[in-house]
Protein backbone atom coordinates (compact mmCIF):
# COMPACT_ATOMS: atom_id res chain seq x y z
CA UNK A 1 0.00 0.00 0.00
CA UNK A 2 1.60 3.38 -0.96
CA UNK A 3 1.09 6.71 0.76
CA UNK A 4 1.22 9.80 -0.76
CA UNK A 5 1.55 12.89 1.84
CA UNK A 6 -0.37 16.05 0.77
CA UNK A 7 0.45 18.75 2.80
CA UNK A 8 -1.99 21.54 2.33
CA UNK A 9 -1.58 24.36 4.97
CA UNK A 10 -4.13 26.80 5.87
CA UNK A 11 -4.18 29.60 8.62
CA UNK A 12 -7.49 29.70 10.27
CA UNK A 13 -7.95 33.35 10.70
CA UNK A 14 -10.83 33.45 13.95
CA UNK A 15 -12.13 36.34 12.47
CA UNK A 16 -13.16 34.51 9.13
CA UNK A 17 -15.08 32.16 11.72
CA UNK A 18 -18.10 34.32 12.39
CA UNK A 19 -20.01 33.24 8.77
CA UNK A 20 -19.84 29.69 9.31
CA UNK A 21 -17.24 28.42 6.88
CA UNK A 22 -14.09 28.76 5.65
CA UNK A 23 -12.49 27.86 1.86
CA UNK A 24 -9.11 28.46 0.25
CA UNK A 25 -7.92 27.21 -2.64
CA UNK A 26 -4.68 25.96 -2.23
CA UNK A 27 -1.41 23.89 -4.12
CA UNK A 28 -0.84 21.38 -2.46
CA UNK A 29 2.93 21.24 -1.40
CA UNK A 30 3.30 17.50 -2.57
CA UNK A 31 5.86 15.44 -0.60
CA UNK A 32 7.57 13.11 -3.37
CA UNK A 33 8.41 9.38 -1.78
CA UNK A 34 10.37 6.51 -3.84
CA UNK A 35 10.16 3.13 -3.67
CA UNK A 36 13.65 1.84 -5.26
CA UNK A 37 14.09 3.65 -8.49
CA UNK A 38 10.59 4.33 -8.77
CA UNK A 39 8.60 7.77 -7.75
CA UNK A 40 5.37 7.71 -6.16
CA UNK A 41 3.03 10.24 -8.76
CA UNK A 42 0.16 12.22 -6.10
CA UNK A 43 -3.00 11.84 -8.19
CA UNK A 44 -4.16 15.11 -6.81
CA UNK A 45 -2.14 18.45 -7.13
CA UNK A 46 -4.20 20.91 -6.19
CA UNK A 47 -7.49 21.07 -4.14
CA UNK A 48 -10.03 23.55 -2.37
CA UNK A 49 -10.49 22.72 1.26
CA UNK A 50 -13.63 24.00 2.71
CA UNK A 51 -14.73 23.52 6.28
CA UNK A 52 -17.83 22.66 7.63
CA UNK A 53 -18.05 24.35 11.54
CA UNK A 54 -20.63 23.37 14.23
CA UNK A 55 -21.06 23.90 17.76
CA UNK A 56 -20.59 21.82 20.51
CA UNK A 57 -21.55 21.86 24.03
CA UNK A 58 -18.73 20.42 26.75
CA UNK A 59 -16.57 21.12 29.56
CA UNK A 60 -17.27 22.53 32.96
CA UNK A 61 -19.20 24.41 33.47
CA UNK A 62 -21.04 23.81 30.06
CA UNK A 63 -19.58 25.80 27.56
CA UNK A 64 -20.42 26.02 23.48
CA UNK A 65 -18.00 26.50 21.12
CA UNK A 66 -16.96 26.41 17.09
CA UNK A 67 -15.62 23.31 16.02
CA UNK A 68 -14.30 22.04 12.87
CA UNK A 69 -16.63 18.72 12.36
CA UNK A 70 -15.73 18.42 8.33
CA UNK A 71 -13.03 18.72 5.50
CA UNK A 72 -14.52 19.14 2.06
CA UNK A 73 -11.93 18.78 -0.27
CA UNK A 74 -12.79 19.48 -4.34
CA UNK A 75 -9.88 17.72 -6.40
CA UNK A 76 -9.84 20.78 -8.94
CA UNK A 77 -8.02 19.41 -12.32
CA UNK A 78 -6.00 16.76 -10.99
CA UNK A 79 -6.46 13.56 -11.81
CA UNK A 80 -8.86 12.42 -9.21
CA UNK A 81 -8.89 9.68 -6.49
CA UNK A 82 -9.49 5.91 -6.78
CA UNK A 83 -12.23 3.76 -5.75
CA UNK A 84 -10.44 2.47 -2.26
CA UNK A 85 -8.46 5.39 -1.37
CA UNK A 86 -8.29 6.50 2.09
CA UNK A 87 -8.40 10.88 2.02
CA UNK A 88 -7.19 11.61 6.00
CA UNK A 89 -7.41 15.47 7.21
CA UNK A 90 -5.58 16.31 9.61
CA UNK A 91 -5.99 19.93 11.82
CA UNK A 92 -3.10 20.45 13.52
CA UNK A 93 -2.44 23.07 15.97
CA UNK A 94 0.07 26.18 16.58
CA UNK A 95 2.88 23.28 17.84
CA UNK A 96 1.79 21.06 14.29
CA UNK A 97 0.63 18.73 17.24
CA UNK A 98 -2.91 17.06 15.44
CA UNK A 99 -5.57 18.48 17.59
CA UNK A 100 -8.10 16.44 15.59
CA UNK A 101 -8.76 14.50 12.47
CA UNK A 102 -10.96 12.39 10.09
CA UNK A 103 -10.51 9.65 6.92
CA UNK A 104 -12.83 8.42 4.79
CA UNK A 105 -12.40 5.15 2.50
CA UNK A 106 -13.99 6.50 -1.24
CA UNK A 107 -17.10 3.76 -1.81
CA UNK A 108 -16.28 5.02 -5.73
CA UNK A 109 -13.54 6.87 -7.93
CA UNK A 110 -13.74 10.60 -7.38
CA UNK A 111 -13.00 12.35 -11.24
CA UNK A 112 -11.40 15.49 -11.52
CA UNK A 113 -13.64 18.48 -10.58
CA UNK A 114 -15.25 16.47 -7.73
CA UNK A 115 -16.23 17.03 -4.36
CA UNK A 116 -16.29 14.49 -1.16
CA UNK A 117 -16.39 15.05 2.44
CA UNK A 118 -13.78 13.44 5.47
CA UNK A 119 -16.09 14.20 8.81
CA UNK A 120 -13.77 15.02 11.84
CA UNK A 121 -14.47 12.93 14.95
CA UNK A 122 -15.92 15.82 16.88
CA UNK A 123 -15.24 13.63 19.85
CA UNK A 124 -11.88 15.09 20.19
CA UNK A 125 -13.64 18.49 21.58
CA UNK A 126 -12.20 20.85 22.47
CA UNK A 127 -9.37 20.20 21.29
CA UNK A 128 -10.82 20.65 17.80
CA UNK A 129 -12.37 23.85 18.81
CA UNK A 130 -11.91 26.15 15.92
CA UNK A 131 -9.72 28.73 17.62
CA UNK A 132 -7.07 25.76 18.08
CA UNK A 133 -6.76 24.99 14.99
CA UNK A 134 -3.99 26.41 12.43
CA UNK A 135 -3.57 24.25 9.90
CA UNK A 136 -4.70 21.08 7.72
CA UNK A 137 -2.76 18.36 6.38
CA UNK A 138 -4.25 15.97 3.71
CA UNK A 139 -2.90 12.48 3.44
CA UNK A 140 -4.11 10.12 0.78
CA UNK A 141 -3.66 6.44 1.09
CA UNK A 142 -3.89 4.56 -2.16
CA UNK A 143 -6.34 1.83 -1.85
Amino acid sequence: MNTLLLVAIVGVAAAALGMGALGNQIVLDVQQLGVGETNLVSPISEADVAFEIARQSGGQPLETHNVISACYIHTGDSAGLDKGDRVFCKLTDLAGNVAAEGVTVLSADVPSSQTFTVLIDTADFPANKVQNIHDVIIVVQEG
